[in-house]
């Protein structure tokens, strides 16, 4: 019985890279797919106020929906990926969103995906600048009103004071669309994914996230005054210890659990008098820090939690006699 068993767990792994590829060329398909339709419709945004343009906005979001469903069908039915998703999650399609997520891994954006499809707006993620030139898909992300956000060191500032100010008023530009109808906004505050070297590299205060990066939030505030009124809090927990975008192409991650909760932003914080990127830059970035050291507690418990739940079904999998040994 044993060597039968060690044949077939041989064989699942040596079809792991070929289930890979094949994903991975689904992924480069689709994505090229419809952001090609993408493409098509632009020509109707430059009507501006008119009804084709609000078509083409439309369609944008239709093919946008498309493109995550593409994504589910596959994850779901070829490589029998579990989200174990928050039900709890109210649908609210009347207002604008500010969705923040730990990251860890690109694996993070399906699972938030998933978590907010059907619930709330498609998320409009914040791009650098740089990624603007990227052959379809950054393009595809300007046409469907995806801000971009283009940030000045000080250096650069001192060196061309001319340049202050300037990424406060490209992403005024950026949000324009944004303001007309209720949209979500995501971001992945830390800037970067979670690996342990970083959390060591950064000295993090922090047990299950790097430090935060703010700024864009704070920017985000500022200019759309009184539109988000509340902080969607997502925590994506893996079962497994490490995670990567190749194992989820290759079908082998286990269930990944995703935690909501709504954060509401203090009344103090909602005035148009309020500058989060300016004047009132230190009171926002106190308040984040106190919300970000929350949400690392609350991860901590999470993880602490998934990880018991775990072993006892480990544990009880060896009682029942089901394992290989």
């Amino acid at each position: 019985m044993k060597p039968e068993i060690s044949r077939l767990t041989n064989k699942k792994t040596w079809l792991e890279p070929c289930i890979g590829l094949v994903s991975f060329a689904f992924m480069c398909a689709n994505v090229l797919f419809w952001a090609s339709l993408v493409h098509l419709i632009a020509p109707l945004l430059l009507l501006k106020n008119t009804r084709y343009a609000n078509l083409a906005e439309q369609c944008a979001n239709r093919l946008y929906y498309n493109w995550l469903a593409s994504c589910e069908w596959w994850f779901q039915n070829i490589l029998n990926v579990k989200w174990e998703l928050d039900e709890t999650m109210k649908e609210d399609f009347d207002h604008w969103h500010l969705i923040i997520a730990n990251h860890q891994s690109w694996v993070d954006v399906f699972a938030v995906f998933a978590q907010l499809k059907d619930r709330r707006p498609l998320p409009r993620v914040f791009m650098k600048q740089a990624l603007f030139w990227m052959p379809f898909v950054g393009t595809a992300t300007y046409i469907m009103g995806f801000p971009y956000m283009k940030r000045y060191t000080k250096a650069q500032i001192a060196k061309n004071p001319k340049l202050a100010g300037k990424d406060l008023a490209t992403t005024k530009r950026s949000c324009k669309r944004l303001l007309k109808d209720p949209n979500s906004i995501m971001s992945f505050v830390e800037g970067t994914r979670f690996s342990e070297k970083k959390h060591r590299q950064q000295a993090s205060p922090y047990r299950c996230l790097l430090k935060p990066k703010a700024g864009g939030i704070s920017f985000i505030l500022q200019t759309m005054p009184q539109k988000i009124k509340t902080i969607t809090d997502i925590n994506v927990l893996y079962k497994q210890d490490n995670i990567s975008g190749w194992d989820l192409l290759c079908g082998r991650i286990g269930k990944v659990k995703v935690m909501v909760r709504d954060v509401a932003i203090p009344d103090t914080m909602l005035t148009p008098e309020y500058q989060a990127a300016g004047k009132d830059r230190e009171h926002f970035f106190t308040w984040f820090n106190l919300y970000w050291h929350d949400k690392d507690t609350r991860m901590s418990h999470q993880l602490a939690a998934l990880k018991q739940a775990k072993t006892l079904g480990s544990e009880q999998e060896f009682s029942k006699g089901n394992t290989s040994q």
